[in-house]
């Protein structure tokens, strides 16, 4: 006896591994919060600590090689680099890092803009991987 509802069921698993298959394809393997520390004038710079929570959203662990903090305009040049260790598969890890960034970058954040970072890591396999991710503000109290 044939199943009426197969075909339904065969296009539903395949729509939602096309869409997991994008997610992964489309860089969501980590994304982040922040929430700007200390603050320190420096004249036409500004040094802040950021506390971001990056979140590991792959089964595997991922071997961050290099993250830098990128400033939005006008060149999207790297502001300053740092580097962590493992992300653990489907956590959260949480840093601590001070970066020197142009007074006009941190004006930027304070009228709702994100903190973009450029992270490199290595996947399983061995392939580096280099992904931007854009940083949204932390409503976790628990990071404060």
């Amino acid at each position: 006896m044939k199943c009426p509802f197969l075909p339904v069921r065969f296009l539903l698993v395949l729509g939602l591994s096309l869409v997991c298959g994008a997610a992964w394809a489309g860089g969501n393997e980590v994304e982040g919060t922040y929430r700007v520390g200390n603050v320190t004038d420096l004249g036409p710079q500004v040094r802040v600590t950021l506390h971001i929570r990056l979140s590991n959203n792959t089964h595997g662990d991922l071997s961050v090689l290099q993250v830098a903090l990128h400033e939005a305009a006008p060149a999207r040049k790297a502001a300053a680099t740092a580097a962590w260790a493992q992300l653990q598969p489907r956590k959260v890890t949480t840093v601590e890092q001070e970066f020197v960034i142009s007074r006009r970058e941190y004006e930027r954040w304070s009228r709702g803009g994100s903190p973009m970072l450029e992270v490199t890591f290595q996947q399983a396999g061995g392939r580096a991987v280099t992904r931007t991710i854009v940083l949204h503000p932390s409503r976790d109290r628990r990071a404060q």
